[in-house]
């Protein structure tokens, strides 16, 4: 049944309805979150709670190009947006990913960097043996560079995504690639010793489980951000959206301090945090979040309200409450992985930053939050889906 549903709406895509539809992109994916087919946790990224290193190692045929700000293999699982960058030959462009357990997976998504040409043939076969055998789980021609499948479910160790064809000599750039658990299937508890932590925040999105404030207008200490802000919605999409697609952080007032408080349902297990930037060149590292300035995390339990806050500096907010975990200053890096300072079970997070210009400040395009502990422990779901 579920995979007649999947059939179905897969090829309805083209179609569908404006779904959150912002600056240029859509969220084509809501339809099969809703009806339980594309599953939430991207099993890609799967972080040790105490290092923050993804579990899930990956190799490839061949090596990266520095071209237009490419990156390593491992930039298609870093939630950077920073892309890996090949130049396409004659033989198949071969990616590995080797998981920490078995998984089983449904669905592939992959995002290129800012709508380049897809590969014309996209192969993805898995193993759950370690590589010694393998099974196609999808080969496809996409039609759209931004590509989505679901496949009958598999239970995997290993993943071999095979991508051939396009133009000899021209670059493909891959900014992320997500292979999720299949939604009927549970993960290992959290916790255990087959695990690590997985990002949560999506799932809550698509559950309507958190809710986005902004920092308010017309205030003595905060602004608001303009543009991007107004699209909430791609900070968690598995969409990586470019600097000029997306949410980004730009203050309307400079001197002032913005930031972008989220709530959730109730509270959950926190480990480590990830925000992703658009990778820019040298020199510009003012367009980054903090890149030029400084800007803090903070989480708490409870229904705290910086907006009435007469100051908006680090004693201010942890005096009402707040919990820092994490501070940058000046920080040129395009993916900011943080583990928490302080580790627990929170309903509230807090990113504020300074504003300093009105214009392509303080960007960022991409947040992630991983969670792990023993299953059902303080109310919260051994896989954190709905």
């Amino acid at each position: 049944m579920k995979t007649a549903i999947a059939m179905a709406l897969l090829l309805a895509l083209g179609n569908l309805p404006t779904l959150a539809e912002e600056s240029g992109h859509r969220d084509h994916e809501a339809a099969l979150v809703k009806d339980g087919v594309l599953g939430t946790v991207n099993v890609l990224r799967e972080l040790d709670v105490k290092t923050g290193k993804n579990r899930v190692t990956v190799e490839s045929n061949y090596k990266f190009s520095t071209d237009w700000y490419g990156g390593p293999v491992e930039s298609t699982i870093d939630g950077s947006a920073i892309p890996y960058t090949v130049h396409i030959a004659s033989d198949p462009e071969i990616i590995t990913y080797i998981l920490p357990g078995l998984r089983t997976v449904s669905s592939l998504k992959i995002q290129y960097w800012e709508g380049d040409d897809a590969a014309e043939t996209v192969r993805l076969e898995g193993s759950a043996d370690g590589g010694k055998t393998w099974t196609e789980l999808l080969k496809s021609k996409p039609r759209k560079t931004d590509f989505l499948k679901c496949f009958k479910p598999a239970k995997v160790n290993q993943l071999r995504l095979s991508l051939e064809g396009g133009q000899v000599g021209n670059l493909r750039r891959i900014t992320e690639v997500f292979v999720y658990a299949d939604p009927e299937v549970p993960l290992p508890p959290f916790g255990g010793k087959d695990t690590g932590a997985f990002s949560f925040l999506r799932d809550l999105w698509y559950a309507g489980k958190i809710e986005q404030i902004p920092s308010p207008t017309k205030n003595a200490v905060w602004t608001q951000s303009w543009g991007g802000m107004a699209r909430p919605h791609s900070l968690f999409i598995s969409e990586m959206a470019s600097a000029h697609d997306g949410c980004w952080g730009e203050g309307s007032e400079a001197g002032k301090r913005v930031y972008l408080r989220f709530d959730l349902d109730k509270a959950y297990p926190m480990n480590y945090g990830l925000i992703g930037c658009y990778p820019m060149p040298k020199g510009r590292e003012e367009v980054l979040l903090a890149g030029d300035s400084e800007a803090e995390f903070y989480t708490a339990n409870g229904k705290l309200d910086p907006s009435t806050l007469k100051g908006s500096t680090i004693k201010d907010l942890t005096g009402q409450g707040w919990t820092l975990q994490k501070s940058w200053n000046k920080d040129p890096n395009p993916c900011k992985g943080f583990l928490l300072e302080h580790p627990g079970q929170y309903n509230q997070m807090l990113l504020v930053w300074d504003s300093k210009k009105t214009y392509e400040y303080n960007r960022f395009a991409h947040f992630e939050m991983f969670g792990s502990e023993a299953p059902d422990a303080g109310g919260a779901p051994s896989n954190l889906e709905k």
